[in-house]
């Protein structure tokens, strides 16, 4: 314990100046240990039944938790230290989700855009769809297949959910399904 020294005793005595509750300490302050954050982390828990294939989304109650977990823009600014997202856009990706959603091909990500909007991605071995919905009733799509990339928009909810299901139906590999519209061409 060479080096470590105990504080000041007129410090610690201190009401203004706490010793042991600092924002910054010393490395070698051996009075309390430091908290990597101010908010209690989460337990791990390990459920037996996930397969090595598992996604962070595994089921479509898991993807709408997400949904439901992100702030609303209304009372928020919407900045990239605290993004919010647009409520009729969080609804429009509720919709997309709930309609395309596949228990053989879950989203790998769920997120929020700068602008307020939710980016939903999925992927598979060469195959990678990206959704965005935006807060201006647009939803912009980008594959990226084996043998080419492609981007797309479109204004309508139906148009996105048909979309979505015909560009994961391709990720799938199910032949019966047509192929999105902007991808065929």
């Amino acid at each position: 314990m060479s080096g470590i020294t105990s504080p000041d005793p007129s410090l610690v005595a201190s009401p203004v100046y706490r010793y042991a509750r600092m924002p910054v300490r010393e490395l070698n302050d051996a009075l309390e240990p430091v908290r990597m954050t101010t908010q209690r982390r989460a337990r791990t828990v390990v459920i037996g039944l996930m397969t090595a294939t598992a996604s962070a989304f595994p089921t479509l109650a898991h993807g709408l938790a997400t949904l439901d977990a992100f702030p609303i823009a209304g009372a928020l600014q919407i900045a990239p230290d605290q993004p919010g997202v647009d409520f009729d856009a969080l609804e429009r990706a509720r919709v997309v989700l709930v309609q395309s959603w596949r228990n053989d091909l879950t989203p790998d990500e769920i997120t929020i855009t700068p602008q307020g909007g939710v980016t939903i991605a999925w992927r598979r071995a060469g195959w990678a769809l990206e959704l965005i919905v935006d807060p201006f009733a647009l939803s912009a799509f980008r594959l990226d297949s084996p043998s080419k990339m492609v981007e797309w928009t479109r204004a309508g909810s139906d148009a996105t959910v048909a979309d979505a299901k015909a560009a994961l139906a391709a990720m799938a590999g199910d032949s019966a399904k047509a192929r999105p519209q902007a991808a065929a061409s």
